[in-house]
């Protein structure tokens, strides 16, 4: 799974912008009829989402589960759209009133939708469909509340967390009988652990690899962050950034420690395939490399949750979770409870979704003999109770993307720690400052 930049639209950006994009989002099948039911009684359903490759396999596979479960009442129609314009084109079919009946979004940009007014609240559809709150992980609900509203079904979690080459460690006596990492405790426990990788590994082989700019080094900085107990991004108002602190400082200069020591090389090109073919020791990455490393023969690796670096357990995590679009026109009841019960049957069989390596967001589904019996993924499970997720902020992620550009050029030596997160606090205040 990648997370690239999007752009994010204004209101009235987005109203320009429907007479351009709506023929494409009508020709992707989003047009509502007056009648909910076709001629054989079936609520046919338009159903978007922004999953490829192998999420994409999956998750058109528990479509076509449900469809056959529920041939005679529902159908729904799945439609992949370009990750990089998912979320302009939602909002502009929303504001055209050809939005599709359900869809797919982070919760990292729920706050967004929320303030738009492009998604509806659950809680009265929730309860006609007898969804049981209790039956989610809290950690992944309660980032889906907003001013007390359920506002999506979450469907996963996709924590960041740590892949191990076992059989690099084990010739270097770093792996214990049950394949667990001989690692102290500790800042410099962690520190010690790749020295020693450093100093044995064979010609080639890296002690850890981690992009040096993007999105991954920012996410190991956030998960540093948050086991300092650094406090949220932004302060209560919501207009200014808190991040340029003693935690905020303390994390920066601990990444940028991994890089400047030569334990993390820099610049290094294509990380996941080096690690695919046996070139590092370890890999932070996100839980939806699991699969690909999988599928990769002759690859002997584990995967658990991001240690314990400082005061506390703390990782950077998103989830994916299911939505009901505002209905602009033809606003049908028969139509949002069919919704309702796509949504809850996707989230309940999230053992099914857990192939691609995500962390199901329904208890009952990590519950599952089904996911129990999966390779690796209780043994990160823990990972989506200590994740932390980004501040509910209708401007977290362009905010986000300008935090990201200032790490990247305290990671390259461009900019000293404190000037670096200065100007950082700059950059996301001129965001969120923003009408």
């Amino acid at each position: 799974m990648k997370h690239p930049k999007i752009l994010t639209l204004s209101s009235m950006s987005i109203i320009l912008a429907s007479s351009l994009l709506l023929n494409a989002c009508s020709s992707a099948g989003t047009k509502n009829n007056n009648d909910s039911a076709s001629k054989d009684g079936k609520v046919t359903l338009t159903y978007w989402n922004l999953f490829g490759g192998g999420d994409g396999e999956n998750m058109n596979q528990m479509v076509k589960k449900f469809n056959e479960e529920y041939k005679d009442k529902i159908e729904v129609k799945a439609l992949t759209q370009d990750w990089g314009q998912y979320y302009t084109k939602l909002q502009t079919a929303v504001a055209g009133g050809v939005a599709p009946d359900v869809g797919i979004s982070h919760t990292s940009k729920l706050s967004e939708m929320v303030s738009l007014g492009i998604i509806e609240p659950m809680d009265s559809y929730a309860k006609a469909s007898a969804v049981d709150w209790s039956g989610y992980n809290q950690n992944i609900l309660n980032a889906t509340v907003f001013d007390g509203k359920h506002y999506a079904l979450p469907l996963d979690a996709h924590p960041f967390i740590l892949y191990y080459n076992k059989k690099i460690l084990k010739g270097m006596n770093l792996l214990s009988d049950d394949g667990k990492l001989k690692m102290d405790p500790g800042a410099d426990g962690f520190m010690g652990f790749l020295t020693k990788v450093k100093q044995n590994a064979p010609q080639g082989v890296y002690p850890m690899l981690l992009s040096s700019s993007g999105e991954d080094p920012y996410r190991l900085w956030w998960a540093f962050y948050n086991q300092l107990n650094g406090p949220g991004l932004l302060d209560s108002s919501g207009k200014k950034a808190t991040f340029n602190n003693a935690q905020g400082k303390k994390a920066a200069e601990y990444t940028l420690k991994l890089f400047d020591s030569g334990l993390v090389p820099k610049n290094f090109q294509d990380i996941g395939t080096a690690f695919q073919a046996g070139k590092a020791a370890l890999l932070p990455s996100g839980v939806w490399f699991t699969s690909t490393l999988e599928a990769t023969q002759g690859l002997e690796f584990g995967a658990i949750p991001l240690p314990q670096i400082f005061d506390k357990p703390a990782t950077w995590i998103d989830s994916h979770t299911l939505i009901i679009p505002v209905q602009k026109k033809n606003k049908d009841p028969k139509k949002i409870e069919a919704s309702m019960t796509f949504a809850k049957w996707i989230s309940e069989h999230g053992a099914m979704w857990a192939k691609a390596g995500h962390i199901p967001a329904s208890t009952a589904a990590v519950q599952s003999q089904e996911f129990k019996s999966m390779p690796l993924r209780s043994d990160y499970l823990k990972a989506a109770n200590d994740g932390v997720y980004l501040p509910n902020s209708p401007k977290m992620w362009p905010a986000k993307d300008q935090l990201v550009q200032a790490l990247d050029a305290i990671w390259a030596g461009k900019e000293p720690v404190d000037k670096g997160l200065e100007k950082a606090v700059q950059s996301v205040e001129k965001i969120l400052s923003q009408p």
